[in-house]
């Protein structure tokens, strides 16, 4: 896991919150965020899944491929998270 960039860190840091995924093809995807990989596919619980023309479902669960992905909205709350001191103390470091 020493080798993942700062994105999927935070991906794992949200882990047990509330995310928005949006779709290549412009579905949308929100729920609790169960578990997220190095490819940044991730399963969902409690879904709300809006399509393109706007109509919402609600599903239990789903596994979306992260190539599929265009964008992930993470809870604000993760401005805080451990993975962007460690990127401030090296940035700190370089200068």
């Amino acid at each position: 896991m020493s080798n993942i960039g700062v994105p999927i860190k935070l991906l794992y840091e949200a882990e047990g919150m509330k995310v928005t995924a949006e779709m290549k093809n412009g579905e949308i995807y929100r729920g609790l965020l169960l578990s997220a990989e190095d490819t940044m596919n991730m399963t969902l619980s409690d879904v709300l899944r809006t399509a393109r023309n706007g109509q919402i479902t609600k599903l239990p669960s789903v596994y979306l491929r992260g190539s599929s992905i265009r964008f992930i909205a993470l809870p604000e709350l993760l401005k805080n998270a451990p993975v962007f001191q460690k990127v401030t103390t090296m940035k700190r470091k370089m200068e």
